[in-house]
């Protein structure tokens, strides 16, 4: 096998790891969002140092300059984490994940006042194309006449999008980060963050429910957070950054597939109409500026030779969705 093709099994397993959250949650019913995270995050940093240990990296771990914006990272990822997970407890997996991937509405908006890069319009086309995915996602099959004030529908309609935003900020930190420090070295800090700022859930678990679920937890962790992240960043560092963000399109459909399969939730029209929509969104929002809107809407885009794309520095996404 080609190291290509080894760095893009890497990056699909990861996104097959990443879409099987929603099974997990299921099994965690009895305990609070702030203490799965919390354990998650303390098994999965675990194998992250495991990993450094072994592969003789750990030097990788010394802290450099921007330590804010670390900080920063940190607490946008337990924002994240926290509304993403409190989505999938209301809405289900499915429609989570698909908001949680509405971060390109976000950074087209964002990204021109924080890093002062201009809109084109493949980021006005991709924000509108978003924009119809949300609208179908999180439309009930009765209508928005059917949607009350203060349901669950509501409350995870409304974290789902609040994870999309704060995705968005863990995207333009680890931008804003990813010439002082690698993708490892950014995980492992915004774990170690994560953890001060969630112990608190830690102590209100009951022992029982603790040990009851640690198995789950200590699974969870690994696989999540250790093994999936480890694989992402291999993967990622290895393909170029157009194949690398239509490739982990990938976790939002393993999630949608594993939450009808293996959980037996029903997945409607809308949410179908949506996925469309929102990934489309995300494929334009990756592709290179020398894709024009015409190209696009003319498919001529097949008939781009390799050097018609522009090897840039994959842009990577928040780890451990």
């Amino acid at each position: 096998m080609t190291a290509v093709f080894n760095h893009h099994l890497e990056l699909l397993i990861a996104c097959i790891i990443y879409g099987t959250v929603g099974i997990y949650m299921q099994f965690l019913e009895e305990m609070s969002i702030g203490s799965i995270i919390f354990y998650r995050v303390l098994f999965g940093l675990s194998a992250i140092l495991l990993y450094l240990a072994v592969t003789g990296n750990l030097n990788q771990l010394a802290l450099k300059r921007k330590k804010n914006y670390l900080l920063l990272l940190g607490i946008l990822y337990v924002l994240q984490m926290f509304s993403y997970y409190s989505s999938i407890r209301y809405l289900g997996a499915s429609s989570a994940v698909l908001l949680l991937y509405t971060d390109p509405i976000y950074l087209t908006i964002l990204a021109p006042l924080l890093l002062g890069e201009k809109n084109t319009g493949k980021t006005i086309f991709a924000l509108f194309l978003g924009l119809i995915g949300v609208f179908y996602v999180t439309r009930p099959e009765g209508g928005f006449e059917q949607l009350e004030f203060g349901s669950d529908y509501l409350k995870g309609v409304l974290f789902g999008l609040a994870g999309g935003l704060f995705s968005s900020g863990v995207i333009i930190s680890v931008r804003y980060l990813r010439d002082e420090y690698n993708g490892l070295t950014q995980l492992f800090w915004q774990s170690v963050i994560s953890l001060f700022f969630l112990s608190p859930f830690a102590v209100s678990v009951p022992r029982n429910v603790l040990a009851e679920n640690l198995p789950v937890l200590v699974l969870f962790g690994v696989l999540i957070t250790g093994v999936g992240a480890v694989f992402y960043i291999r993967g990622v560092t290895g393909v170029n950054a157009i194949t690398a963000s239509i490739l982990t399109l990938l976790e939002p459909v393993s999630c949608i597939f594993f939450d009808y399969t293996v959980l037996g939730n029903p997945i409607h029209s809308g949410m179908l109409t949506g996925c469309i929509f929102i990934l489309a969104a995300a494929i334009v929002i990756s592709l290179d500026d020398s894709v024009s809107l015409r190209k696009l809407f003319m498919w001529d885009i097949i008939t781009f030779n390799k050097g018609d794309f522009v090897r840039r520095k994959p842009v990577l996404r928040a780890q451990n969705k």
